[in-house]
């Protein structure tokens, strides 16, 4: 039948194929890591780009904002000079008493209506 020698030399080929089979496992999964591990290390990279170039977009809408706002209160700065030109031009340069005495039927109504939307705007303030 089967003589010792040709059970040793089966027993001896199944273990080499099997130390093969783990040693060929274990390199695979170590492949397998190593892609995952490079991977993971290529979304890190990526999404580091990623935040950077938003963080550059922010700075750089950061600054085009700082650039509008200060034309903007340069625009406001002007329109505040007119708009007391216009004060001092209406309040200063016309005497309104005098207008007053000479034409009431063209101040009078203007002052009433006036004084009805102050009166009304402070019973809103006031509510």
């Amino acid at each position: 039948m089967f003589g010792i020698g040709i059970i040793v030399k089966w027993s001896a080929i199944l273990t080499i194929v099997t130390a093969l089979g783990f040693g060929i496992r274990a390199m695979n999964e170590m492949r397998l890591d190593q892609i995952d591990s490079a991977v993971n290390s290529a979304k890190l990279e990526w999404t580091l780009k990623e935040n950077q170039a938003i963080d550059a977009r922010e700075r750089e809408l950061r600054e085009i904002s700082r650039k509008e706002r200060k034309v903007i209160e340069a625009d406001l700065e002007v329109e505040r000079g007119k708009v007391s030109d216009l004060q001092r031009m209406l309040l200063i340069d016309h005497d309104l008493d005098r207008l007053l005495q000479r034409k009431p039927g063209l101040i009078l109504p203007r002052v009433n209506k006036g004084t009805e939307n102050y009166f009304i705007a402070l019973e809103e303030a006031t509510q």
